[in-house]
């Protein structure tokens, strides 16, 4: 893993859902803070590699489970534009 990896990888663990909704607001996502409570609680759940397209997908398949289908397509589109 690189250093890029693991800098993503320590922010996923140790945002807020404050920063969460900021971070949404600026790539204009629709987020409530129960929805950016929810993606932080599942971050921090298990350890998620945005860099692996098998975890991820996984991931978003859970995410849109316990919110919405439209919010994980969203998130999986957020997450794919900051991993390039």
């Amino acid at each position: 893993m690189n250093v890029y990896h693991k800098i993503v990888q320590h922010k996923m663990k140790s945002i807020t859902a404050n920063e969460l909704m900021t971070y949404a607001k600026q790539y204009d996502v629709s987020l409530s803070p129960k929805d950016a409570e929810t993606i932080i609680q599942m971050m921090r759940e298990k350890t998620l590699d945005v860099f692996n397209e098998q975890e991820r997908k996984k991931w978003i398949r859970e995410l849109a489970h316990r919110t919405s289908p439209q919010l994980a397509k969203q998130a999986n589109d957020f997450i794919r534009q900051f991993i390039q």
